[in-house]
């Protein structure tokens, strides 16, 4: 359960929301979560809800009560939410309250600032005001003595988002504040510290004339409501402005705050380690800062213990690189198409050492150059494995003179050895001293004493690293066998299972892994094959009881033994993997049934389908949704918390949800492929991966005509519509779009002509075709308010107010935003609120009210950078670049315009060549 008071109340059950009931329902609810696990009288709780209670009133709580009590059940909750002690008290857990989750992230931004600690105590306030979603019970009705509460946690987030903002001040953060204070400062106008800190924040951006005229409006206000002046803390401030006391000064760079500690994505280390030293030895070079190795090559064939090596040095090598660790299994020796792209792996590098999602570049080059210079003054590690060739690997080497690269491979790299100089470590099978000192390590001396059973083991294993760790793993979970008893199964193993192609004694350890496959309860021994299904590089568990199909539970103990087995690897995050060599063993014993294989491959397409749904729903709860099946039996879908959760679950599974698409296509399950890729819309929308929205668009149409569902065609040649004229791909943007209104004028869908009529509006005003924009967006609203469809009027309100300021007709465009705004506000549609206070911003500026314009241009940015929307900041930045033009600030303008190119430029968006276009123009101006 997940309680949530920093805004509307909400209630999440296993991530989904519960309805509340009725205005006074939920008043009860909030009045007992003033004060959780405190017993609350009647008495107490009726003053809390009703100013004037009735006579019924009594009655009605009770009621209220018994009525939550049964929403609020949870299956095995053996203790009801509700106790009925002398009164009523609400049972919270730890972590199930998100005020309780705001102050404990406050006091620990207020303990590491005043141990010295600014990064750490901002990152800290910053995860507490994230949490802050308005005001506190923002839609709870109730009675004055709640309004008192209501007040004093108000009181409580208004100083620590004052206390961020001071650190943010001291951090030289001044420039990026002044949005957000705008915005506090108009919801709070008699909260003098806020005005003190806007005047202060836009005196050191060099904004002197608007420090003061907050003043002035602050002064009025104070005068006008309390018939007082200012504080002597305001005061002063406008006196030191006044006097030019508080100068401007540079920004900080605008960059994330980076993480707390030097980032570690290392694997698990081997518990026992045993031989390899003259390898280890070798790559010692690599930690010595006077040695001019920088690139050293690990290469063996499959099981020589390339990962295990690599891994263990870099454990053991983490002091000598104090500014990181970072590791990437580039999967190039996997089944089919699944090496990693190492643009993918650039942009998990590029946020682990500290940049938002959003800040990522799109383009591999530009990945690849962002990532240099994040590491330009760093001692970083990389470790790479399995890499496939050289021009996997290239992308991702730092360039750094102090940083490290380890790379794994079957192969040679000479091409990367050649072009970087790389030192070459092989790996060749180890000699029976080490191999023996390996088992000894693991299983202890005096389990070795039986000379001739080890041999015989030793023979199986032939100096394998892989081969000895999966023999060592059995005979640890068999303490009461002796190595006799082993060795003379693994004699009897000698021909393989039924189905299977038979082990090259040489370099295949089949043979082996047929016998470990044999030690295992029959419930893990099912498992295994059903796992190599799985698209990879690595998966959670329940996505693995989802391919199971017999619940998590059981799961993660047949997981654990799969783990204890060395037959799966297991990371630090709570994920598990293959060793290829298993991988390839296990799929050869999934095709031996082919029903359970394909069952199950249909039931990892639901797990992915049901939890990307539920993420996307909390991305956008505006979004019109698509209808699923119910969840299968046998599904375990992922639980996401909320948006930010459901952007972190997309990031982790992008690659797995990319392979999916093509593999539900490739399988039959075409209505699969084109819910898919419903869900991964908003989220590529978000990172501003639009060529990547273009490619999933074109295979959910192909899908969706497979199938003959003209809804989910009309869907996919919308958004490829939408797509291509972000593009400025005209001529197919309007033939998918028409394309898309005759579909849904033959099956007399009025919703899908009106979604048709709105695009279509959008790409006649990008085309500069205006009467045909304005015609088809009246088409649309008209055809909206007849489905009674909200978010589509809130869309045409603003498309048409937008086409009224496209033409100069400003005075007549500011209604229609503004019904737009408030129609967004009330959806709780953030992304579209900010674009349409955008096109207010415009209004004001062409109407001559500079001051505003900016407020609001800056206001909108924020709210674009809040959400990780990439591309509505850059066109927010242009259009205010174009407004301190107009004002007759051109270095403002050049500031905000070379941050808008960055954007761009990253987005390969085509109006960065524009925008040179301008900034060369400014340069003539000012010469």
């Amino acid at each position: 359960m997940r309680f949530r008071v920093l805004g509307p109340l909400r209630a999440d059950a296993d991530g989904r929301p519960l309805r509340l009931g009725g205005p006074r329902q939920r008043a009860v609810l909030a009045a007992l979560l003033t004060s959780p696990n405190r017993t609350l009288s009647r008495t107490r709780l009726i003053e809390l809800v009703w100013d004037e209670p009735p006579p019924s009133a009594e009655a009605n709580l009770r009621s209220f009560v018994w009525k939550l009590r049964t929403l609020l059940a949870e299956p095995g909750d053996e203790v009801p939410r509700i106790l009925h002690e002398q009164g009523f008290r609400l049972r919270v857990e730890p972590g199930e309250l998100d005020l309780w989750d705001f102050d404990r992230h406050a006091e620990q931004a207020r303990r590491a600032r005043g141990e010295g600690r600014a990064a750490d105590a901002a990152a800290a306030y910053g995860r507490a005001l994230e949490l802050v979603r308005g005001e506190p019970f923002q839609d709870i009705e109730a009675g004055a003595r709640f309004d008192w509460i209501r007040a004093a946690l108000r009181e409580r987030l208004d100083q620590v988002a004052e206390q961020h903002i001071d650190l943010g001040m001291d951090l030289g953060a001044h420039a990026g504040l002044v949005a957000e204070l705008r915005d506090r400062l108009a919801q709070r106008p008699l909260r003098e510290h806020f005005a003190a800190q806007l005047m202060l924040a836009l005196a050191r951006s060099g904004r002197r004339g608007e420090a003061l005229a907050v003043y002035r409006e602050t002064r009025a206000v104070l005068i006008e409501t309390l018939g007082a002046e200012p504080d002597r803390e305001l005061q002063e401030v406008h006196r030191q402005v006044l006097d030019g006391r508080v100068a401007a000064v540079p920004a900080a760079p605008v960059r994330t705050v980076p993480p707390a500690a030097p980032v570690d994505l290392l694997p698990f280390d081997l518990r026992v380690f045993s031989g390899r030293e003259a390898e280890l030895k070798q790559l010692e070079a690599l930690a010595d800062p006077g040695s001019a190795a920088r690139i050293a090559v690990v290469s063996g064939s499959a099981g020589m213990g390339k990962t295990a090596v690599a891994v263990h040095w870099a454990h053991r090598a983490a002091a000598g690189f104090p500014d990181g660790r970072l590791y990437a299994d580039l999967r190039g020796f996997g089944p089919g198409e699944s090496a990693a792209d190492p643009g993918e792996v650039l942009r998990s590098f590029i946020e682990a050492l500290g940049d938002a999602p959003a800040a990522v570049p799109a383009g591999t080059e530009q990945r690849a150059a962002r990532f240099r210079r994040l590491l330009a003054d760093k001692r970083v590690l990389l470790l790479l494995d399995n890499a496939r060739d050289p021009a996997q690997v290239r992308p991702l080497l730092p360039g750094a003179a102090d940083c490290a690269v380890v790379v794994t491979s079957r192969n040679r790299l000479t091409g990367l050895i050649a072009s970087t100089g790389a030192m070459v470590v092989p790996l060749e099978a180890m000699p029976q001293p080490q191999a023996r000192a390996v088992l000894a390590g693991r299983l202890g001396a005096e389990r070795l004493a039986d000379r001739d059973a080890v041999q015989r083991l030793l023979d199986v294993c032939r100096g394998l690293p892989l081969a000895l760790s999966v023999v060592a793993a059995t005979a640890a979970s068999r303490p009461g066998d002796g190595l006799d008893v082993l060795a003379d199964e693994l004699d009897a193993a000698a021909t393989p299972l039924d189905g299977l192609a038979a082990a090259d004694p040489e370099t295949d350890p089949r043979t082996l892994l047929d016998w470990s496959y044999r030690q295992l309860s029959p419930e893990t021994a099912r498992l295994l094959p059903l796992l190599a299904l799985h698209p990879g590089p690595d998966w959670t568990a329940p996505a693995a009881a989802s391919l199971a199909g017999t619940g998590l539970r059981p799961t993660r103990a047949a997981l654990a033994e799969l783990v204890e087995a060395n037959l799966l690897l297991w990371t630090p995050q709570h994920r598990y993997g293959f060793h290829d060599l298993v991988r390839a063993f296990a799929l050869e014993l999934a095709d031996r049934e082919p029903e359970e294989r394909d069952a199950a491959r249909l039931r990892m397409l639901d797990h992915y389908l049901h939890t990307a749904f539920a993420a996307d729903r909390l991305l956008d709860p505006t979004r019109s949704p698509i209808r699923l099946s119910p969840v299968p039996a046998g599904v375990e879908p992922e639980r996401i918390a909320d948006g930010d959760a459901a952007m972190r679950w997309f990031s982790a599974e992008d690659a797995v949800l990319a392979a999916l698409v093509d593999r539900s296509a490739a399988l039959g399950h075409d209505a699969h492929c084109w819910q898919l890729v419903w869900t991964l819309l908003d989220y590529l929308n978000r990172r501003g991966r639009t060529h990547g929205l273009v490619l999933v668009s074109e295979r959910a149409l192909k899908a969706a005509t497979r199938i003959g569902d003209t809804e989910a065609q009309t869907r996919a040649l919308r958004d490829l519509g939408q797509t291509s004229a972000r593009l400025d791909r005209f001529t197919d943007a309007r033939e998918y779009l028409e394309r898309a209104l005759a579909l849904s004028e033959r099956v007399d869908d009025e919703r899908g002509q009106a979604l048709a009529h709105h695009l279509l509006g959008r790409l006649w005003r990008r085309q500069r075709r205006l009467p045909e924009a304005l015609d088809a967006t009246r088409r649309a609203l008209a055809l909206f308010e007849s489905t009674g469809d909200r978010v589509g009027r809130a869309r045409s309100l603003q498309a048409i107010g937008y086409h009224h300021l496209v033409v100069g007709e400003h005075a007549a465009a500011l209604p229609y935003s503004e019904q737009a705004r408030a129609l967004f506000r009330e959806l709780g549609d953030p992304a579209s609120e900010a674009a349409v206070r955008d096109d207010i911003a415009s209004v004001h500026h062409h109407l001559g009210d500079f001051p505003r314009a900016v407020a609001e241009f800056e206001g909108a940015f924020a709210q674009f950078h809040e959400l990780g929307f990439r591309r509505g900041e850059a066109e927010v930045l242009v259009h205010l670049g174009e407004t301190h033009v107009a004002a007759g600030s051109p270095e403002a303008a050049r500031r905000v315009w070379e941050a808008a190119l960055v954007i761009f430029d990253d987005l390969d968006h085509p109006g960065a060549q524009e925008l040179r276009t301008r900034l060369s123009a400014l340069d003539g101006s000012e010469d």
